[in-house]
């Protein structure tokens, strides 16, 4: 295909050639609605920016949590087999957010986009930037949380069944006092860990306390935090929302001048690197990370070659690895509830929802979608419908 021409472009999009330079050479003097109008007219009309392979953002929230650049560099591998060049930026608090990396990637024309655990985990967020990618028609995929109705593949871990996992894999070593440590309660993954924990507590033990269950953040000193309000409960074993809350564990329980596992175990979640070299080595909830990563450079390469597949959720199930930082609980085995009396009603409660703008009307063209499909690799096969969503 020979490469189209600054005025070629210019004719078909209906702006000056000069703007297409400034655009496709990222300079200034073009409004960042008009440089958007360019490079979607340019996707419209098929029209090739001069580049010389296709060129994909990855986006995670933070670089401190190792399974984030663990997963990101396996999606930028994935792709690189296919002749795709990713860029991969971090957002955090006190830096560049993800809409800013998001902006700067569409003015310089980028053709795709992963987003790993960003606004998508969080359902009361704003979500309008995702829309407005949609209508630019730029493919991405979203691991690790959704955005309703918004049609795009996503990516994500059964986190509901991986603390289920871990609960069971306690009450078999026979602790009944089993706290959480979850991450922020607004996150889709730590909602979801919460009411996986919840139902397998009240299915073991018949009523769960609140006490048990204390939210912090996903960080080593979040952990710490955590650890020791769980221990003031009297908890024989403390699940934590990552390896590095565990690590932070860990160290709680050791200041508290308990023993792990002898005292109290510990389980981490994701088997991050950190997992097998900890002291002692951390039993977690493994991540499928490259699974995942197969996933995510699928669905997004198909988009990139023009196929319309199907839209499809993607749930894998997360594996329980074993290791020394778990034992059998010691003996005599308190019972499975502080003195407190206990709330057998205590349940997770809903995702706040929020939509502080209008979605963007559907163009005429095209349909609402449906109920998306979701891909169960818990047990293969589909479950639910593959749909076209786009």
């Amino acid at each position: 295909m020979t490469r189209p021409s600054v005025r070629m472009i210019a004719a078909r999009v209906g702006v000056s050639a000069a703007t297409v330079s400034r655009v496709l050479n990222d300079r200034p003097g073009v409004s960042e609605e008009l440089r958007a109008r360019v490079l979607q007219g340019m996707r419209e009309h098929g029209l090739i920016a001069p580049t010389v392979e296709p060129f994909v953002g990855i986006i995670v929230p933070e670089l401190d949590n190792p399974v984030f650049p663990l997963l990101a560099g396996a999606i930028e591998a994935k792709l690189g087999a296919q002749g795709v060049t990713a860029l991969i930026g971090s957002s955090t608090a006190k830096g560049p957010t993800e809409l800013d990396y998001i902006s700067a990637l569409v003015r310089r024309g980028i053709q795709g986009l992963v987003l790993i655990s960003g606004r998508h985990a969080n359902p009361a967020a704003d979500h309008g930037f995702y829309w407005q990618l949609h209508q630019q028609r730029i493919p991405m995929v979203l691991v690790g949380g959704r955005v309703d109705d918004l049609p795009v593949s996503t990516v994500s871990t059964d986190e509901a069944l991986g603390a289920a996992m871990a609960v069971s894999h306690l009450r078999e070593l026979g602790h009944t006092r089993i706290g959480l440590a979850g991450g922020q309660g607004y996150l889709r993954p730590s909602h979801n860990r919460l009411t996986g924990y919840w139902r397998e507590m009240r299915r073991s033990f018949g009523a769960v306390h609140d006490a048990f269950y204390v939210e912090s953040d996903y960080s080593l000193t979040g952990g710490h935090a955590a650890a020791r309000r769980l221990l003031e409960t009297g908890a024989t074993a403390i699940i934590c929302g990552s390896d590095l809350m565990a690590l932070g564990a860990v160290a709680a329980v050791r200041q508290a001048g308990l023993s792990v596992p002898g005292d109290v175990s510990v389980i981490g979640y994701d088997d991050s690197y950190l997992a097998a070299h900890g002291d002692p080595a951390l039993t977690t909830v493994q991540q499928p990370v490259e699974q995942m990563a197969t996933a995510v450079a699928q669905a997004l390469g198909q988009r990139l070659q023009g196929f319309h597949a199907p839209h499809v959720d993607h749930v894998f199930a997360p594996r329980l690895v074993v290791r020394a930082s778990t034992a059998h609980a010691p003996s005599p085995t308190p019972p499975p509830n502080p003195t407190l009396s206990p709330d057998p009603t205590l349940a997770p409660a809903p995702l706040p929802t929020h939509s502080p703008e209008p979605r963007p009307a559907w163009p005429t063209t095209e349909a609402r979608p449906t109920r998306p499909a979701t891909e169960d690799h818990r047990g293969g096969g589909i479950s639910g419908r593959s749909v076209g969503r786009g």
